[in-house]
């Protein structure tokens, strides 16, 4: 029997079968606005709640910011930190690829002083930008991968995509190698915009196809009764 790790977003487990297959790595994928770092803390905020600790690394945003950001949804991070079930750890952009070149050292510490399970990075978008090279950039996807399932966690990587993509990492080459491909839609429809979320892939999985409707309050909350007004993808 497959071993699945819940998502923590209600009804998102029920599009894939139970959750993540354990130690798969998702790419989570969206524009400005969209929600990714709220659902990869989501994912975070309920392994913590349930015996699985995590790691969010951050190459962009200043810890304090997140916590701020986070707290609207009423998650203590500080508390959760304190009882040793979350850590945030932020790599400067400067050194990030001395942290790849090192074999991600800081985040092999993390991961084991806390046994972490679960690993959110945010964003892989900010590495594929220092590496050139369509052969550099897979090599180094396939390492990472091969990496965190050897590590023995089931990670999310965000990245960060146009609001409608045709590509869903930086270079078109991610999406290929990873488990799996969620992706987050924030499109404008007239006056107002519509979120969506979509499971492009997910290896080894019976997944839902549709697009599923979804509004950001306390985290993400789908809304899988509702429609998305006319057709997703035509103005």
């Amino acid at each position: 029997m497959v071993e699945r790790v819940s998502t923590g977003i209600p009804g998102l487990d029920e599009m894939i079968e139970g959750g993540y297959k354990k130690n798969n790595t998702i790419l989570l994928v969206g524009g400005c606005g969209s929600g990714k770092s709220t659902m990869a803390m989501q994912y975070l905020v309920y392994g913590a709640q349930h015996g699985e600790p995590g790691i969010y690394v951050t190459f962009e945003e200043q810890i304090k910011e997140i916590k701020e950001n986070m707290g609207r949804h009423k998650w203590d991070l500080g508390k959760l930190e304190d009882e040793g079930t979350l850590k945030l750890l932020r790599i400067d952009p400067q050194v990030v690829m001395n942290i790849v070149r090192e074999e991600y050292g800081a985040i092999v510490d993390a991961i084991n002083s806390l046994k972490a399970k679960r690993v959110v990075i945010d964003s892989v978008t900010s590495i594929e930008a220092m590496l050139e090279g369509e052969h550099n950039r897979r090599q180094w996807v396939l390492r990472l991968v091969d990496w965190l399932q050897k590590m023995g966690v089931t990670t999310v990587l965000i990245s960060e995509s146009e609001q409608d993509p045709t590509k869903y990492s930086r270079h078109g080459v991610m999406e290929f190698v990873v488990d799996g491909v969620v992706v987050l839609y924030n499109i404008r429809r007239g006056k107002t915009r519509v979120r969506a979320l979509e499971i492009l892939k997910m290896r080894g999985t019976d997944q839902m196809t549709s697009l599923v409707p979804y509004i950001i309050s306390e985290g993400i909350q789908l809304q899988p009764r509702q429609m998305i007004f006319g057709d997703f993808g035509q103005e």
